[in-house]
């Protein structure tokens, strides 16, 4: 029998694994950086989307809202939060959509699913000629050097009749242009414990490497410090930024 997955046997706990995200502070930011760096509208697509908590904030703040996202499972829990928007079902390298945004993001560092880095420059090329002219795809991506190998965010959530410990952490080898995201969930209850692992491989990349992928898409780039409370410009040295790029 197939391990459960988090995406589908698993995603119930998807929230509560994600509990401790500041969602309105990360889309309130992509509303400011719209307004800094695109040029209007209001057609929205989150890359990723999940459960749809980003989504669900940008709706509040005035926008047509579509998501995107491998599983159909998630999908589903995004359409109880949001029935208005419109969902696809699609790898995000290969997504073929009939319309066009002014804004997409792709938050919690999901652009790095995109393995291995042709599958990257793919999504790339396919945000590009998915935003309107002058359109803003904003993503957070960590530089592959920088990553620390060490025991990740742990976390723990009591539900229901349950305690649950939710770890995730990731791991470079130091060589090559894969990462990997481990993840775990231990779930305690009186009479049980119940232990899941999941491990996903990531595109391991530089920043430097992932500017230089944009621009070759068209990409006019901005990449800031990943601080969602500012818009302060990346001092090239720090590891987790954040991507603006506008299609020119």
């Amino acid at each position: 029998m197939p391990a459960p997955s988090l995406y589908a046997d698993l995603s119930c706990y998807y929230d509560l694994l994600c509990s401790s995200i500041d969602y309105h502070e990360q889309s309130d930011f992509a509303v400011r950086a719209h307004r800094l760096f695109g040029s209007g509208g209001n057609a929205y697509l989150d890359l990723g989307c999940g459960s749809g908590p980003h989504l669900a904030q940008l709706a509040v703040a005035g926008y047509v809202c579509s998501g995107l996202d491998l599983s159909q499972d998630m999908l589903n829990l995004a359409a109880l939060r949001i029935p208005q928007a419109e969902f696809y079902c699609q790898n995000m390298s290969e997504m073929a959509l009939p319309k066009q945004f002014d804004l997409i993001t792709c938050f919690l560092y999901s652009i790095h699913y995109c393995y291995p880095h042709v599958q990257l420059q793919q999504t790339l090329r396919k945000a590009y000629g998915a935003l309107n002219a002058g359109g803003l795809f904003c993503f957070d991506a960590v530089d592959k050097n920088t990553i620390a190998n060490d025991a990740g965010h742990t976390h723990h959530v009591n539900h229901n009749t349950s305690e649950l410990r939710f770890q995730s952490r990731w791991h470079y080898s130091g060589t090559g242009d894969k990462l990997d995201l481990h993840i775990a969930i231990t779930e305690t209850t009186a009479n049980n414990i119940k232990h899941y692992d999941e491990t996903h491989s990531m595109s391991a990349i530089t920043i430097q490497e992932l500017i230089s992928l944009a621009q070759q898409e068209g990409f006019e780039v901005t990449v800031l410090e990943r601080d969602f409370a500012t818009l302060q410009a990346w001092d090239q040295v720090q590891g987790n930024v954040l991507f603006c790029c506008v299609k020119k």
